[in-house]
């Protein structure tokens, strides 16, 4: 029982919860650096820079050429024995940028919830942002009906994704910093077990080492309250989301990655160790996940971790300008 009440929670409670109460992200990159103005910094009037006299001169030195796009969706092919699928991302910034940043939802979000995270680091350089829709969720496809959504399902696409899209040979100097919201924190854990030293750093939206049982009954109980009368064609249709999705997150099989579970609730200090990279913790103060409890306990666990509290958030911690900054920071930008 346990254990369904945790597929339930992860992403979906909390995601879809979210997705009703506070307005959505727009799409259209245009729209999203129109309701960021406050973000960008002001735009001054410079005085003309004097010049070296020989620098008019006709330089022989190769210019690196920088390739920077607003935020555009492209698509990564899975090839697999039965049943090829296209996972989508947006991608913007530097192309060849060294800073890269992978973002994770949560399990009933999509890609177009890390838009401000786009729109606010176009304006650096050498970095470069990616934001992924799972499958079965925004713009990738449905995986076959015999199958069956579940978080090693997930954990493979991205782990071949960073493999063949972010971490390609000769590009050493590559800084590869992982994002994780809700769910896509509790992915981000166990990807520092795939990939070691090849990630710089993980940030973690609203998701600590250890989850509540009596965090997860609440908000279970909540979730039902709030969408116990829709319809799960509704929902998966308002979510941009496959309907199996929304039912196979109920089922016992869908966490099937280790963990371990004591008297409190699920622990994931286990997908931690080892890992000497960055790890850093945005939360809610009013968040029924990831409360102060388990922010403290996190700290005692690992004496590095840098955190962020939102004060008057919930779960998950909105990307205001504090935290985009406080992103930045973490990034080493």
């Amino acid at each position: 029982m346990k254990r369904k009440i945790f597929d339930v929670l992860m992403g979906f409670k909390a995601d879809v919860i979210r997705s009703l109460q506070q307005p959505s992200i727009p799409h259209d990159s245009n729209k999203v650096m129109d309701c960021l103005e406050d973000i960008d910094q002001p735009k001054n009037e410079l005085e003309p820079l004097a010049l070296p006299e020989d620098a008019t001169k006709e330089s022989t030195a190769p210019v690196a050429k920088v390739v920077s796009v607003r935020p555009e969706t492209r698509y990564f092919l899975i090839q697999d024995s039965e049943d090829d699928r296209k996972i989508a991302y947006t991608i913007s910034g530097d192309m060849n940028g060294k800073n890269i940043l992978l973002c994770l939802p949560g399990l009933l979000e999509t890609k177009a919830s890390f838009m401000v995270i786009h729109a606010y680091f176009l304006k650096f350089d050498n970095c470069k942002i990616i934001s992924i829709d799972f499958s079965g969720r925004g713009q990738s496809d449905n995986i076959a009906d015999q199958e069956g959504y579940k978080m090693s399902l997930y954990l493979s696409d991205i782990s071949r994704l960073i493999k063949e899209l972010i971490l390609v040979s000769g590009r050493s100097t590559q800084k590869l910093t992982i994002l994780g919201t809700s769910m896509g924190g509790v992915l981000a854990m166990y990807l520092t077990q795939i990939f070691g030293k090849k990630i710089y750093g993980i940030i973690l939206n609203d998701i600590a080492l250890t989850v509540n049982w009596t965090s997860l009954y609440t908000l279970y109980k909540s979730m039902k309250n709030d969408l116990g009368f829709r319809e799960v064609r509704e929902l998966a249709k308002e979510l941009s989301v496959d309907e199996r999705v929304v039912s196979d997150v109920q089922l016992p099989g869908h966490f099937d990655l280790s963990y371990q579970a004591d008297v409190w609730g699920m622990n994931f200090h286990e997908a931690l160790e080892g890992f000497k990279g960055k790890v850093s913790l945005i939360y809610g103060s009013d968040s029924k996940i990831c409360t102060k409890l388990r922010v403290e306990e996190a700290k005692t666990f690992m004496p590095h971790l840098q955190t962020i509290e939102v004060i008057g958030a919930g779960h998950p911690a909105p990307f205001n300008l504090q935290v985009c900054e406080f992103i930045q920071t973490e990034m080493s930008i």
